[in-house]
């Protein structure tokens, strides 16, 4: 018996429990069970057994993988780091279950076991931090990462998910720009700039004092400025050697924010 419940609910000729929950079978596939009422006295009035049938179907828990922390571009033949996090549907534990990292062609680059503790202010995503090394030949590319079948005692589906990066010449020359507030001369903190050049990113963030410091490679590139509440800025520099730039930046009307 998976479960006995009480009828509460007595509306006409309609008898109703409270709603409950059961534990489905381990075993997958189609499953059908019996809902039965025994035969019983119930005021003086004696009622027969009755029953019904109903069917589900059994599946595993399904999982789910999150990677963050790339960096792009990524120098010629570096080494880099990501984290990749899984997580089951049910919360069920995942630590030491086995990440497979796919390159170019499908080649396996890199095997690791997920960590014990999840990721912080989670309950449930089990992550591990990978090395890798980045393809010598300039690009963009596209690597997956796999989860095979989990061998736990409940059944649990695997999951693959593909995360990009770019690689590019190894940097030569630091640009390091720093964001104010056009109005207060304040530094403004945690500014995304970015440096492009034929398509390939370079990013950093500004500290504290409103400064980022971007390595890249010679050459020439637009350079933005983007800070929620501000207005985009955007100028043209050409790099030759280690050099600073200025951008001073207009907070827009808060009707813009869009918050």
């Amino acid at each position: 018996m998976a479960k006995e419940a009480a009828l509460t609910s007595f509306e006409e000729e309609m008898n109703e429990t409270d709603e409950f929950t059961v534990k489905t079978p381990i075993e997958l596939g189609a499953c059908t069970w019996r809902a039965v009422f025994p035969a019983q006295e119930v005021a003086g009035v004696l009622h027969e057994e009755s029953s019904t049938s109903f069917s589900f179907t059994v599946r595993p828990h399904s999982t789910s993988i999150a990677v963050w922390d790339v960096p792009s571009p990524i120098a010629f033949n570096d080494t880099f780091k990501i984290k990749v996090g899984v997580t089951c549907s049910a919360g069920c534990k995942l630590a030491d279950e086995e990440i497979r990292i796919y390159g170019r062609k499908g080649k396996k680059v890199a095997t690791v076991a997920l960590g014990d503790v999840p990721w912080p202010g989670t309950s449930a995503l089990y992550w591990a931090e990978v090395g890798l090394e980045a393809p010598g030949v300039q690009g963009e590319y596209r690597w997956r990462v796999r989860l095979p079948k989990p061998d736990l005692e409940l059944p649990h589906e695997g999951a693959s998910y593909h995360f990009a990066f770019t690689t590019a010449k190894p940097p030569e020359h630091t640009v390091k720009v720093e964001v104010t507030d056009k109005l207060t001369k304040t530094p403004i903190e945690n500014s995304l700039v970015a440096l492009h050049s034929r398509g390939t990113p370079y990013r950093g963030y500004t500290d504290e004092e409103g400064v980022a410091r971007v390595a890249v490679p010679r050459g020439e590139y637009k350079v933005y400025v983007v800070k929620h509440r501000y207005a985009d800025f955007q100028t043209t520099a050409e790099v030759r050697s280690d050099m600073d730039l200025k951008a001073e930046v207009w907070l827009t009307p808060p009707s813009q924010w869009g918050d």
